[in-house]
């Protein structure tokens, strides 16, 4: 039926003006300006019609395709296959609220439903607000990073409303061509992440030709074991790093921790054979923004994340992308636009639906907008406050600046204060017990072998123990000391020696632990030094 009408509008678009401007009009043309009037038009109802015999059949086997009709709107779809789909935490049975993947064109040749061939209804089980995976892909497109397109439908199945569902055009053969295109050339592999799998397994292929002998995947596993003073051109013969760097500070944005960069997970995978490049595509993004104040270097455990970090000049090119990205893709006016623009859509669709369903949702996207609104603003503190990169005088010797005042716990005061026999010193008051209060100062260090020291008086200071440290002191953060000092002392001289296996950032503290009492730290005497390795 649509191939009909696509074959029906091909010649009245060439008619009026496609041909004058030089610029032939392909079928592929065609449907992708359907789809794309698709996703920026009103949310549809999906009506999908399952014989008993098939839905006993997925019953069974959820993933083995069963046959159904699609009606959205006038149109009808028959001979769709369709499967439940779903990982941990999203799978419900068909009997359920089940997330489904229809594909129009499987079992019967050349059905598309709106320009396109595979889309995915997710019941967004772990989203109550609906819109992570619209603003969070909307993000990456924008970037430049290729992504599915989102809206949002209203899901029948069979005589029970299953109610709103997240929509997402599908990563199939449709989807690389529009954003790689290959020419007359066949398209390369189109990688599927899996559940927690990185690239050191052998991917299922969704998309490619012939035999497939992983000879690509190798190459990219050789260049992410490839030694630090080769791994960066190595990583660039096979990956588009520039895209890469995007891809993991948007993930660091929308707080993804279930996405490639931070769990390995979430990703599909595009082998680009004109260019020779890997292109990571975010995928199921379901569970984000869940903490305003996530840090921008949280822990990498995706193998390629990990391994490019662990090189000095592109840790601080990643954290340059945020603050670019800060400034032109992922600011609070943007963000804004695309949770407003699809809440006007939504309002539309929910419109005579029950009034608590309808609360629920506007009320659950209420508080997203805030957490928005929140993690914008501490993307931008954090970056202003990153660790920058230090110089040591020829001596290894750097006078440690840029303390933060840190009350962690109890009662406590932190104040600059000025002393006649030593000028300014960080101050620290107990006023409770229990209190840990203390003044860090974020920098970046290479590898190597340190000495943190200063000089601390104190006053009544009564203190307390724990596995961080007693009474007053100079440390790293995350990590103990032996160093103390307590009751009433003069200025008494204190140390820390650390070792760093890997270049990063760190926080070097000065803190008291105390029930009671104060303490000072000259702060002309701080200082770190870098040892000889």
């Amino acid at each position: 039926m649509r191939l009909v009408a696509c074959l029906i509008l091909l010649p009245l678009l060439l008619a009026t003006g496609c041909r004058q401007q030089g610029a032939p009009v392909t079928r592929e043309q065609i449907l992708d300006r359907e789809a794309t009037q698709f996703f920026a038009g009103p949310i549809q109802t999906f009506e999908v019609r399952i014989a008993s015999n098939f839905v006993a059949s997925l019953r069974q086997d959820p993933r083995k395709a069963v046959p159904a009709t699609v009606i959205v709107g006038t149109n009808v779809f028959d001979s769709v296959a369709v499967h439940v789909k779903g990982a941990a935490g999203s799978t419900r049975s068909v009997d359920e609220n089940p997330a489904l993947t229809l594909s129009f064109g499987k079992f019967k040749a050349g059905q598309d439903c709106f320009g396109l061939h595979k889309l995915h209804l997710n019941n967004s089980v772990q989203d109550p607000t609906r819109l992570d995976e619209l603003v969070s892909s909307s993000m990456y497109r924008m970037a430049g990073v290729p992504t599915a397109r989102t809206t949002h439908a209203i899901v029948k199945l069979n005589d029970r409303d299953l109610g709103l569902y997240v929509l997402k055009e599908g990563y199939d053969k449709v989807f690389v061509r529009r954003n790689f295109p290959f020419g007359t050339n066949e398209p390369g592999n189109l990688y599927d992440g899996g559940f927690v799998r990185d690239i050191d397994q052998d991917l299922d292929r969704d998309v490619g030709s012939g035999t497939n002998s992983y000879a690509d995947l190798k190459l990219l596993r050789e260049a992410v074991n490839a030694p630090v003073a080769e791994r960066a051109q190595k990583l660039g013969e096979v990956l588009d790093l520039d895209r890469f760097l995007t891809f993991m500070a948007i993930q660091s944005f929308t707080d993804d921790w279930d996405g490639y960069a931070r769990n390995h997970n979430n990703y599909r995978l595009y082998h680009d054979p004109l260019s020779g490049h890997f292109h990571f595509i975010p995928h199921g993004m379901d569970q984000l923004f869940g903490n305003s104040g996530q840090p921008l270097e949280p822990g990498w455990n995706g193998v390629v994340a990990q391994r490019l970090m662990e090189l000095p000049d592109y840790r601080d090119r990643y954290l340059d992308r945020l603050a670019a990205l800060s400034t032109n893709v992922c600011t609070a006016a943007i963000i804004t636009n695309l949770v407003d623009g699809a809440t006007a859509r939504l309002r539309v669709a929910m419109t005579g639906r029950d009034q608590g369903e309808q609360e629920r949702l506007f009320n659950e996207i209420a508080q997203l907008r805030a957490r928005l609104m929140e993690r914008v603003k501490n993307v931008e503190q954090q970056l202003i406050l990153r660790p920058k990169p230090v110089k040591f005088d020829a001596h290894g010797d750097l006078a440690v600046g840029g303390w933060l005042p840190r009350p962690d716990s109890g009662d406590g005061v932190a104040d600059v204060v000025t002393l006649p026999d030593v000028g300014r010193a960080l101050h620290l008051v107990a006023r409770s017990g229990g209190t840990i209060a203390g003044y860090r100062a974020p920098i970046r260090l290479p590898s190597g072998r340190y000495t943190l020291s200063g000089r601390v008086k104190t006053s009544g200071l009564t203190p307390v123990q724990d596995d961080r440290g007693r009474g007053a002191g100079l440390r790293i953060g995350g990590g103990a000391r032996r160093n103390s000092v307590a009751a009433t002392t003069d200025w008494t001289p204190v140390t820390h020696d650390f070792e760093l296996s890997e270049a990063r950032g760190v926080e070097l503290v000065a803190e008291i632990r105390a029930n009671a009492g104060e303490a000072w730290f000259d702060l002309g005497s701080l200082h770190l030094t870098r040892h000889e390795p």
